[in-house]
Order: structure tokens, then sequence, then C-alpha cells
């Protein structure tokens, strides 16, 4: 039987904080996957979330993030 896990990737904002450099969201993700890797999770898929948080008594402000859940595998 196949056991799953999942991990939270890097969010939104830590991806997009240097703008215009893919090379750093990309080492993000492979850092993630070998790290889990070397634990013997082999790397199955990634799925968004999003969540939003609602802050202040009279005017209220909605903060919606997104993040990336990865999904590893083992036998």
């Amino acid at each position: 039987m196949k056991q799953y896990k999942l991990v939270a990737g890097p969010t939104t904002s830590q991806i997009l904080a240097k703008e215009g450099n893919n090379t750093d969201a990309v080492k993000n993700f492979e850092s993630i996957i070998s790290q889990q890797a070397q634990n013997g999770w082999a790397y199955h898929s990634m799925e968004p979330i999003t969540t939003s948080k609602t802050t202040g008594c009279i005017s209220k402000t909605t903060t919606v993030s997104t993040f990336y859940m990865l999904i590893f595998e083992k036998d």
C-alpha cells in the first residue's frame, strides 16, 4: 500500500520576492523535492491551496494567500 506525505511549498509572496527571477522559485521547489527524496519519498504532484484571513473589527480586511502543497509517495 502506498503512503502519501504532504509538504507545504513556498508561499506566493516568497516566490515573487525577487521579481522576474524564476531561478529562485525553481530552486525552492527543487530543494524541497531533493530533501524528501533523500528520505525515500518520490514526488507525486503539486496542488495550489488558497487561504484567507479577515482582520479588523469595523473595517474588515481580507487577505488571500496562495501556497503550494507538494505531494510525495512511497511504498
